[in-house]
């Protein structure tokens, strides 16, 4: 489980994310329809998915930070990449809806001769202004995501980058329509097209890290080589194998380890020397580390129930 602060600083920062997320929708919404910009309704409707998905996310993130319960052993920290996974999802979609709307407008002119109105300059305005705030929203969250290494304040930091090219879209698309005219008018769904990839593809990044995390994918090989030589670091105890580790959170890991310490090591001193081990562990992965350390005496050794004996060759009677 994470500290309180933590956590703290998680939600405090993703709330200035839902107060930005907050005020561009209807801004977008309406300025788009009053001034002729499909792309910047395309937009709005993508920054209404993000208003919609941070509500969920918010509440999500509050439950992620319980301590643990009867029913939940490990903590609710999986509660975070459920939230993750929906941001992701969140922008796959949003990219989805824009290409559909954008290649419809396309698909009228080239079937009917008909070109999309030219949007007013107060769309430029509304383009620059969401530009400037997001890119400051951006730079914002990923610093708190840094600091907390909270995956769930990445995917929205990542979102809101997304956001900034978008809405640079719409500058380069409004902008070529009103200064050009003609034919450049399609200029604005082909520039929504071509930033909806890069949504989706931001998306993408951020959902399938959360799926591997929900799937409980073991710890890079890097990772788990490091836990290793962590146990070997111990003095007294040796060839730590069958390691398992997996994901149960944003920032924790669950860690089990199998190790050998001196067969003649009294049960006090083998418990001691796990102890050890299991702070080591904490101190590299956290506090919150859920971690089971099985010990076994060295080989050979003489199980004294059932009289069978262990080496390296397997087990005999």
């Amino acid at each position: 489980m994470e500290t309180s602060t933590n956590h703290k600083a998680k939600v405090q920062a993703y709330q200035v994310s839902l107060w930005v997320n907050t005020i561009l929708p209807p801004l977008k919404l309406v300025v788009g329809f009053l001034g002729n910009s499909a792309a910047l309704i395309a937009d709005g409707i993508n920054s209404l998915t993000d208003i919609i998905s941070n509500l969920v996310v918010y509440l999500l993130l509050r439950v992620s930070g319980k301590p643990q319960d009867e029913n939940h052993a490990y903590g609710h920290g999986k509660y975070e990449t459920v939230a993750s996974f929906a941001l992701g999802a969140a922008m796959i979609v949003a990219g989805i809806l824009i290409i559909v709307d954008s290649g419809k407008t396309i698909g009228d002119y080239f079937s009917e001769g008909i070109l999309p109105k030219q949007p007013a300059y107060i769309v430029l305005a509304v383009a620059i202004f969401a530009m400037v705030l997001k890119e400051w929203a951006y730079r914002y969250t990923l610093k708190k995501a840094k600091e907390t290494r909270s995956e769930v304040l990445h995917a929205e930091a990542m979102d809101h980058r997304s956001d900034v090219f978008t809405s640079l879209a719409v500058l380069i698309g409004a902008g070529s329509s009103i200064l050009f005219g003609g034919v450049a008018q399609l200029m604005e769904p082909i520039a929504a097209i071509v930033v909806a990839g890069f949504v989706m593809r931001m998306g993408l990044e951020v959902t399938l890290p959360s799926l591997a995390k929900l799937t409980e994918a073991s710890l890079p090989k890097e990772t788990e080589a490091e836990i290793i030589e962590i146990a070997k670091s111990v003095e007294g105890i040796t060839d730590p194998h069958n390691l398992r580790t997996r994901m149960t959170g944003s920032d924790t890991v669950a860690i089990e380890l199998d190790v050998r310490v001196d067969g003649h090591t009294s049960l006090y001193e083998a418990h001691d020397l796990s102890i050890l081990l299991e702070e080591k562990l904490a101190e590299r992965f956290g506090e919150g580390t859920h971690i089971i350390i099985h010990v076994e005496p060295t080989l050979p050794y003489i199980h004294k129930i059932g009289g069978y004996k262990e080496n390296d060759g397997g087990i005999t009677q």
